[in-house]
């Protein structure tokens, strides 16, 4: 075997090109699986640390923090106490490419260490940006690591979390700094190399936190920043002035002084530029145990990682590590909310409903809606949601609330207009069908895919209960009761999504039928299916009915779920004329939509530009704006009517 193989760090190389490799698929396969969506974050466990510290914060996990994030966190905390900074050399792709990049500027001549007290200096910035970071990832719930991380700009091709130019002045700082000053980024701006060189003085800021806890066990409120703020000015006081960690990690690169040659290969392999020919024991903060020093010496048993010959280890505990925080991920899920509002003592007495296979309770969002929903019930006291396993929990006052009413409230009733019936058909038929396993959104979403699949069936309704109700809406000249009760019962449901086909299996049982309840003309059927829609903005509550107009255009689309799915973007993209105060939806011989506007401000003219704009713009509650096609579809122009007390009114 050459010599050169030999010096070749095969152990670190393969996880390098291996972590390469798998983001490369992620990036590609989107265009052969459209179904298919890349998370870029998912397997970060600096991201994991940033969701960790909201969770402890907020008691709460957004849509993008995930148990692998903070189980794949937890990981590198133990990693980084017990090897040290494992992750930046072997996994990191920053690192990697940083390295690359490295090499390319010595190649060229052009690169420089920094040393000295500007080198100490220059580390103050990787600290104030994981302090900066942490603290917006707590206050917004979402990972703000994501506006300028480079790596995240490029995998995502500066995905719609990105921030173009903090991401573009971190790939400047990345690129550019890595050729000509040796690991810029790493030494100098990464908050993770921040944060495992904290974790390195892992004895002195354990004790920090377990202050701040016994404090607020007396009672004491006290920020999170003051103790995350303290930790990392100290973080950065302590590498400056010692430039090494803190007894920790225990496994260390160590040099035989008496068979070193004093070549000092190990010194231009080492990718930070540590003089490991003048150490007896590496200690340097900066080392990431990534062995190429001890493949670079020519004299074996010269370099070792604790005096044995171990060069195998650090590779072996990133596998390892690694493999543990993904298996605690599949077995432990943390509540995505954990939300409390009764004292400790009502909580000490108070019931737990749970319940599982929630399908609507998918997110952050999701679920913070679902305990907003609940706290408006008397008796409530608390939630827990996991959106892993659909499971929601209520801590409820058993004095107030039994699980039946709390049953009634989770519940949806849902009321949905499959297809207007033909001209020929005058009147339309009614059945009731008590129905098992119907119960959320997801459900009737499969449930209206199903009935859609039958023409006879024009809409349906449900009310809660054991099983839910379901009135449907039909043509006896076109289908029956029984037809419709066996389509119900189907074992799978096939239909088209984003031009895939999607097999279903459900679970739906029509426990009882009635033939028919009675018949309802075509429009009041139409008007009995019929959601309006009601937003107010822009301070509508401060006009007087005289100050205001009403914009009235027919509206079609009122009447299709999927189409007032998006309306919340028509609406935002019309409050930006604040002249218009109001949207709302209404049923006379037609639908149509009326806006509400000021007489002063705008009139009827801007008003019609804005609903039939070919975009809708908009702006998010986290500030960032937004854009969509306008789906909406105005034929016919509106007319202006005056507004009355009786239609002023808001309900």
């Amino acid at each position: 075997m050459s010599s050169k193989f030999k010096s070749l760090n095969i152990y670190k190389i393969v996880l390098q090109y291996s972590i390469l490799v798998l983001l490369l698929y992620m990036v590609i396969r989107p265009f052969f699986d459209s179904s298919y969506l890349a998370d870029f974050e998912t397997y970060c466990p600096f991201g994991g640390m940033q969701a960790l510290i909201s969770f402890l914060v907020n008691t709460s996990l957004a849509c993008s923090m995930t148990e692998t994030q903070i189980f794949l966190g937890l990981a590198l905390f133990i990693g980084v106490l017990l090897f040290g900074k494992l992750f930046c050399s072997y996994v990191c792709p920053i690192g990697t490419v940083t390295e690359w990049l490295g090499s390319l500027g010595r190649k060229w001549k052009i690169q420089i260490t920094v040393s000295g007290i500007a080198d100490r200096v220059l580390r103050v910035f990787k600290y104030a940006l994981l302090f900066i970071t942490a603290y917006f990832t707590v206050e917004s719930s979402e990972l703000f690591c994501k506006e300028y991380d480079p790596y995240y700009a490029i995998v995502t091709g500066f995905g719609h979390d990105v921030v173009f130019w903090y991401a573009v002045i971190g790939l400047i700082i990345t690129i550019i700094g890595s050729i000509i000053v040796r690991q810029f980024w790493c030494k100098y701006f990464c908050p993770l190399g921040a944060i495992t060189n904290i974790f390195t003085y892992g004895f002195g800021f354990i004790a920090i936190i377990a202050v701040y806890l016994i404090l607020l066990s007396f009672g004491l409120t006290i920020s999170w920043l003051w103790p995350f703020g303290i930790i990392t000015v100290l973080g950065f006081i302590l590498e400056t002035v010692r430039l090494k960690g803190w007894k920790l990690p225990p496994f260390k690169i160590t040099r035989d002084e008496i068979l070193c040659t004093d070549c000092k290969l190990c010194d231009e392999a080492c990718p930070i530029d540590i003089k490991v020919s003048e150490l007896k024991t590496v200690e340097h903060i900066d080392c990431h145990l990534c062995n190429d020093c001890i493949y670079s010496c020519p004299v074996p048993n010269t370099l070792q990682i604790n005096k044995k010959e171990r060069r195998w280890l650090p590779a072996t505990a990133v596998i390892v590590l690694t493999i543990i925080g993904l298996f605690a991920a599949s077995y432990i899920e943390l509540p995505t909310i954990n939300k409390k509002w009764a004292s400790d003592e009502k909580l000490e007495q108070a019931s737990i409903y749970s319940q599982s296979g929630l399908k609507n309770v998918t997110c952050f969002g999701s679920a913070s809606s679902f305990a907003a929903k609940m706290r408006r019930l008397k008796g409530v006291l608390g939630v827990k949601a996991f959106v892993q396993s659909n499971t929601v929990e209520v801590y409820y006052d058993p004095d107030i609330l039994n699980e039946q009413q709390i049953k009634k409230t989770i519940f949806t009733p849902s009321r949905t207009l499959l297809r207007n019936p033909d001209k020929s058909i005058s009147q339309i038929s009614i059945t009731t069908m008590d129905i098992e396993k119907l119960f959320d959104s997801y459900d009737v979403f499969y449930f209206t895919k199903l009935l859609q699949s039958n023409k006879g069936v024009f809409g349906f309704k449900t009310k809660f209960g054991e099983p839910v109700e379901a009135n449907i809406y039909f043509s006896n000249e076109i289908t029956s009761a029984k037809k419709i009760k066996e389509l119900i019962e189907s074992p799978e449901l096939t239909y088209q999504s984003r031009g895939k086909t999607v097999n279903k299996t459900l679970k739906f049982e029509v426990s009882s039928v009635s033939d028919s309840i009675g018949t309802v003309s075509k429009l009041n059927f139409i008007k009995e299916m019929f959601s309006p829609y009601n937003k107010i903005f822009n301070g509508y509550r401060n006009y007087k009915s005289e100050d205001l107009s009403i914009y009235r255009i027919p509206m079609p689309q009122a009447l299709s779920p999927s189409a007032m799915r998006n309306i919340k973007y028509l609406t935002a993209h019309i409050s930006a004329d604040t002249g218009i105060v109001r949207l709302q939806t209404v049923y006379i011989d037609k639908p149509y939509a009326q806006i509400y506007f000021s007489n002063e401000l705008t009139d009827s003219n801007s008003v019609y530009t804005y609903l039939t704009g070919d975009t809708l713009r908009f702006q998010y509650s986290t500030g960032k704006k937004g854009e969509r096609i306008n789906t909406f579809v105005f034929k016919a122009k509106g007319h202006v009517i005056p507004v009355t007390p009786k239609k002023r009114e808001t309900k």
